[in-house]
């Protein structure tokens, strides 16, 4: 956790800091990154990382959870999670997502890279980050269950594994697309993808909804 000092900076100045640091850990990883050029690039003192964290590696750990948190309630703003159900999450989570990605390019590339293993984190400590960002699935397949749209034949785990790869491969597709295009596609590009996935959530229904389960 940060120190007391951090959280006494006006929410501005806190932000300035958190997404200068994100920046450097994106380009440098984590044992690469230089705390004298996050200061420099959230123009403060250098000794003043030092104020606000032990050291490096709190102030890494905290970004990794700022990202997460900011995209985890972002997510669930446009789509609350604790009313969907599966079919729905995968149809109407992908605009969602891309529309975020084009509002915050500089955390989507950090978290895709967190969930990809591509920034290394400190010795000792375990990226959870991909866990995390799936950790919503098996509770939308416990909806889809309970409210009759979903096999309930199935094992919970093996289908959480399955519809986690769909989603984890579907994006990464639209991400490198949105970073191929500079995070500047266009809404019909959006559109013509969403309608693309709209047909393979079709399909996907067809073969995992109860009315296919056998008797």
């Amino acid at each position: 956790m940060p120190k007391r000092t951090f959280f006494r900076l006006d929410e501005d100045k806190r932000e300035r800091v958190i997404r200068a640091a994100i920046d450097e850990f994106r380009k440098n990883g984590y044992e690469n990154s230089k705390v004298g050029a996050i200061a420099q690039n959230a123009n403060i003192a250098n000794g003043s990382i030092y104020q606000y964290f032990e050291d490096k590696r709190e102030l890494f750990l905290y970004c990794v959870n700022w990202t997460v948190e900011n995209f985890i309630r972002e997510l669930d703003r446009q789509m609350p999670l604790a009313g969907m159900e599966l079919f729905e999450y995968l149809l109407e989570g992908l605009p969602g997502r891309v529309a975020y990605w084009m509002q915050e390019p500089e955390l989507a590339m950090f978290a895709h890279d967190l969930t990809d293993g591509a920034i290394d984190f400190p010795p000792g400590e375990i990226n959870t980050v991909r866990e995390l960002y799936g950790s919503h699935i098996p509770k939308l397949i416990a909806n889809g269950q309970k409210w009759g749209s979903l096999r309930d034949d199935l094992d919970d785990d093996l289908l959480a594994l399955f519809v986690k790869g769909v989603v984890r491969e579907t994006e990464e597709l639209i991400y490198s697309k949105s970073v191929g295009s500079g995070f500047a596609l266009t809404e019909d590009q959006v559109g013509s993808n969403a309608e693309q996935l709209g047909l393979i959530v079709q399909m996907l229904k067809s073969g995992l909804s109860k009315m296919t389960a056998p008797s």
